[in-house]
């Protein structure tokens, strides 16, 4: 198998992938550096430095391992090639490493180790969408697809790029299976192990510290099955810089339509048109939002696996059904799984083209082959897309060992089952996303269950199978860390109070998403706190303007739109608590610590903090606020400076703890509107907390389309200042009018400081 560069694309035989552009068209300048750091490396025997380092762009370098010549990487399947203007435009930063730092194992059965030291007061963030925390020092994880289970690396997107507290970051750029070692395992020819600790001395004996189970590893120790490896590192002048250029390195982030960021509701796997058109009745009945309806697996004649073809029985005229949907200004996203029933149109044209085993007796198609790809977007357009159908959810890509392919499965591409199980979710975003819709110069917005590295410019939001809302949580915390999208969508609850805080949390998320496939439920479900719902729900869509503008910040800057607190100026350092161990023969033989992390809140958009309720928290918790002033959201009373405060739902309305830091300038629609049509054009208000001067930011496109890209787009500044009498002045400005106004003119300037 060979690969020819054929300008932005790779050829693998007859398959076709994405790739970024050729090296040489992108590097500023090719290094080697010998410059000095706070990082020094023994002479390890058996392991060779990593001189050869390529500049890329300022704070993006990239180096190769061994032969790469037949391998994927994740950066082949990215949606877009570097924004290098948008790259070069950020502080410049210095490579993090000296030449003999980072170092390296090849040998010849075709295995990969890397070898990134650290410091004593290292940390560690990321590996992709993790629910078990957000810190990752001391620990091994195997970064396998998997359909999420606690712990250990495998999730929906095991990303393998970390980021450290000392301004860098670390992409391993290959589609393999990945075993890290973070900072455990003591080299024996290491300049910087602990001192040995006698765990039992006599009392008369001093010790140099404390004998600790796990001692402290000096670095990161990757291994991967692969005759090549690529890295790619970030630095920057803080973690969110990092963050960063990671997603600029990959395209920058996703900017979905404006109708994706209302509320979506999912209606019963077996609903027929006439349920859904009743169930649509019943909210505007009871005046709650609405704008994309999900039909799951019923829609389809068959599914599990999948024919992609209407259910006439249900469904006797999707055409008609679809239209009427739109008339109302309502989306429809379909469910679908990409492994083919004999049932299918498809099944005969794709069975060559597909893996050697079948998921749900279905094929599993190559869609690194262009052909495969040619075959599935046809068949969609002619049967989705023409008629009106705006995107998808891609289930199953996921999926435990004995759901999917074994790691010996061939493909007729030849690449790997372990490469095909890690990329599949990205080459089924990358194949929807770039021949589907993005040919057609119409923008979508859906769901996936997998993704992985350089995922950022996919408008593709991940959700899970798993249901618990402190890990969901944690999830809105990780994703943003490595260019993924995360919605804690709700499904149900055990109270009406836990029914009212799962909304809350969802509404405050990348996508606003009811699920109710198997429940049944609606957002009126649980009587009690029906007014709540609604208002939490109305209050995103207010936000429209604000969320929206996040989402450009995301695309042109690489900034998350929903984004960890340690990328909050003024959070560092303060996310976690230990509890110190205490020797018990049975539960804890070793003594060893037991670390709290806080990862219950985060940011939404540049400007507002948000701390739901959630479980053992159900109506009173505590947050932690950043050094500067922050405010309430709903009274702008002052709320504290880098100080810990608790809150109850009682004092807020049963509304979601919001906080709003000094000097936010935040774009709203001037009152609610029940579907995103109705905010094109819509009065704005502008609201200004705190007492420092603020600018306040408002991008605008046509919401729908591409021409974004060719400078179709325009941005409102709001700058609120003191005269010297004192007097409040608000000032808006226009730059880039390419574009007609997405909404309308400032109806209400409100000052929120009290």
């Amino acid at each position: 198998m060979r690969l020819t560069a054929i300008g932005k694309r790779v050829i693998i035989k007859d398959t076709m992938i994405m790739k970024t552009p050729p090296i040489a068209s992108i590097i500023i300048g090719a290094v080697i550096f010998l410059g000095h750091s706070s990082h020094h490396a023994a002479d390890l025997g058996d392991l060779s430095p990593l001189t050869s380092w390529n500049k890329v762009a300022r704070g993006v370098w990239r180096a190769e391992i061994g032969n790469l010549e037949n391998e994927i990487r994740y950066s082949d399947l990215a949606a877009a090639p570097p924004r290098l203007n948008a790259l070069n435009a950020l502080s410049d930063a210095a490579f993090p490493f000296s030449s003999k730092t980072i170092s390296f194992h090849l040998d010849s059965s075709e295995k990969v180790m890397v070898r990134i030291p650290t410091d004593e007061d290292e940390t560690l963030y990321g590996f992709g969408l993790q629910l078990d925390g957000i810190k990752h020092s001391r620990k091994v994880m195997t970064l396998n697809v998997d359909h999420w289970s606690k712990g250990g690396g495998r999730t929906h997107a095991p990303v393998p790029f970390y980021i450290s507290s000392k301004g860098y970051g670390v992409f391993f750029n290959t589609a393999r299976f990945l075993k890290i070692y973070n900072q455990v395992g003591n080299r024996k020819d290491s300049l910087r192990n602990p001192p040995e600790v006698d765990r039992n001395p006599p009392s008369d004996e001093p010790q140099p510290g404390p004998w600790l189970a796990q001692p402290p590893g000096d670095a990161v120790e990757a291994q991967v099955n692969s005759p090549g490896l690529e890295l790619i590192v970030f630095s920057g002048n803080s973690i969110l810089e990092v963050v960063q250029r990671y997603n600029l390195f990959h395209g920058g982030g996703a900017l979905p339509p404006l109708w994706g960021l209302g509320f979506w509701h999912r209606v019963h796997a077996t609903f027929n048109a006439d349920q859904v058109k009743e169930e649509l009745e019943d909210f505007e009945e009871r005046n709650f939002p609405i704008d994309v309806v999900g039909l799951e697996p019923g829609w389809m004649t068959k599914s599990y696996p999948c024919t992609f073809e209407w259910q006439k029985k249900r469904f006797p005229d999707p055409a008609t059904f679809t239209r009427e949907l739109l008339d109302k200004g309502i989306r429809l996203n379909l469910w679908e799984n990409p492994y083919i029933s004999k049932s299918s149109r498809l099944y005969e044209s794709m069975y060559p083209l597909s893996g050697s085993h079948l998921v749900w007796l279905g094929l599993v198609p190559d869609y690194t082959l262009p052909q495969a790809r040619r075959l599935l977007t046809d068949q969609h357009h002619e049967d989705h897309i023409s008629i009106g159908v705006s995107g998808y959810k891609i289930d199953e890509v996921d999926g435990y060992d004995f759901w999917l392919w074994p790691d010996h499965a061939t493909f007729p591409s030849g690449v790997s089952g372990e490469a095909m199980r890690q990329s599949y979710g990205l080459l089924m975003q990358n194949m929807l996303y770039t021949d589907l819709f993005k040919k057609r110069n119409v923008r979508t917005y859906g769901l996936v269950r997998a993704g992985n590295g350089a995922a950022s410019g996919y408008p593709f939001v991940i959700y899970s199978d798993a249901y618990n809302h402190r890990e969901y949580l944690t999830g809105i915390s990780t994703s943003s860390l490595c260019g993924i999208l995360w919605t804690p969508e709700a499904r149900s609850a055990r109270s009406d109070r836990e029914w009212l805080n799962r909304m809350q949390t969802v509404c405050f998320s990348a996508m606003a998403q009811l699920n109710a496939w198997s429940s049944g439920k609606k957002p009126w479900s649980y009587e009690k706190v029906t007014n709540a719902v609604r208002d939490v729900i109305q209050l995103r869509m207010r936000l429209l303007p604000y969320l929206y503008t996040a989402f450009a910040d995301y695309h042109f800057r690489g900034i998350p739109p929903v984004r960890a607190m340690i990328l909050e100026d003024g959070f560092a350092g303060g996310n976690e608590t230990v509890i110190e161990g205490k020797l018990d023969s049975e539960m804890n033989p070793y003594a060893m610590d037991r670390r709290v992390e806080k990862t219950d809140q985060y940011m939404f958009g540049p400007s507002i903090l948000v701390a739901p309720f959630y479980e053992n928290q159900a109506t009173r918790r505590e947050v932690q606020l950043p050094h500067g002033n922050w405010y309430h959201f709903y009274s702008g009373n002052f709320a504290g400076n880098g100080e810990t405060i608790s809150v109850t739902a009682a004092e807020l309305g049963d509304r979601i703890p919001l906080f709003v830091k000094d000097g936010a300038v935040i774009p709203m629609l001037s009152d609610s509107v029940n579907q995103v049509k109705r905010a094109i054009g819509h009065s704005l208000e502008v609201r200004w907390y705190g007492t420092e001067p603020g600018i306040g930011d408002l991008y605008e496109d046509d919401g729908q389309t591409f021409k974004y890209e060719e400078g179709a787009s325009r941005r409102r500044q709001f700058k609120v200042s003191k005269a010297n009498d004192g007097q409040l002045n608000l000032e808006e400005t226009v730059t880039n009018q390419n574009q007609k106004a997405m909404f309308g003119e400032l109806e209400r300037f409100v000052v929120m400081t009290k």
